[in-house]
């Protein structure tokens, strides 16, 4: 069972060396992260954007362009719809988001005849590595689905508890978030999903975890919260998993973790033909590396 990044990295630079095609690469954060990544063996990058941008970003971190397949395309949508199309015939095994908007990025790989739909739903998930909690912790949905219904809730769960299996972990425990841990189909109808995919779960129809919900935050990862409580919850102080109920309370979850609890932290987005490596254009290289670290392990 994998526990810290550093064991993810070890455990991705054991296996076959995979292909990235970045759309709008001219990021530097980007950039450096891709030349960790290759030097470690982990991966190698197609760079698709405005050639002299790239080499000019790569040049302000101190890395040679010189190591890259570069693809000279100066418009965003161009080249974003080529770092897909690369993807989509098997060139490459990662799409990463470089300089390129997320509505760019998405319409691109959303598009019926050339992107890359699986079928089903996408969803992004988040890793987190924190020095209060004794695992990692995997968070869905901070940037994808906005207010999922519960079918959409049950594809997130069953694309989380593939990627927790990745990690190692054999039946991952999955706590259905809300503001209670009491259903409460008046004012918090998220309570009732919740319960309705934790009794789904315990007749077999959601598959491979242990689910429990709803869950405040505290119930899912403090034992001695669900004990003040009088919690007994087979998830409760231990989740590997945690669904939250629409995207606000995601992207709360998310950033609260990356920018005030100091986590380690990695995003991808899952559901489709192969994983996209999706963070913001303000986080830093070591966010960006750890999260194609996490792509690489998850594809």
């Amino acid at each position: 069972m994998i526990t810290k990044f550093d064991e993810l990295i070890q455990a991705v630079k054991r296996s076959e060396t995979k292909v990235i095609a970045v759309a709008y690469a001219h990021d530097p954060d980007v950039l450096g992260a891709l030349d960790r990544a290759r030097e470690e063996d982990i991966a190698r990058g197609i760079l698709v954007g405005p050639a002299e941008k790239i080499r000019q970003a790569a040049e302000s971190v101190g890395v040679s362009a010189d190591g890259f397949e570069i693809v000279d395309i100066a418009d965003e949508k161009a080249a974003t719809a080529q770092a897909v199309e690369l993807v989509r015939e098997g060139q490459a095994d990662v799409l990463m988001k470089g300089l390129c908007s997320t509505s760019t990025l998405m319409s691109a790989v959303l598009n019926k005849e050339t992107g890359l739909r699986a079928g089903g739903v996408m969803s992004h998930l988040a890793a987190f590595e924190i020095p209060s909690y004794p695992k990692l912790i995997i968070l869905s949905d901070a940037a994808m689905n906005i207010a999922p219904d519960i079918n959409a809730k049950i594809s997130m769960i069953e694309s989380a508890v593939h990627a927790a299996r990745r990690l190692g972990i054999e039946r991952p425990k999955v706590a259905i978030i809300g503001a209670v841990e009491k259903v409460n189909p008046e004012s918090m109808p998220c309570t009732v999903d919740a319960s309705i995919l934790t009794q789904m779960n315990r007749r077999g129809q959601i598959k491979n975890c242990i689910i429990d919900g709803p869950l405040a935050v505290d119930n899912a990862f403090s034992r001695k919260s669900c004990e003040v409580k009088g919690i007994d919850s087979p998830v409760g102080g231990d989740a590997d998993i945690a669904i939250t109920p629409d995207i606000e309370a995601g992207n709360i979850f998310y950033k609260l973790m990356a920018y005030l609890a100091g986590a380690k932290t990695a995003g991808i987005i899952v559901g489709a033909k192969k994983p996209i490596v999706l963070t913001s254009r303000s986080d830093s290289e070591e966010i960006k590396f750890l999260s194609i670290v996490f792509a690489m392990q998850v594809s």
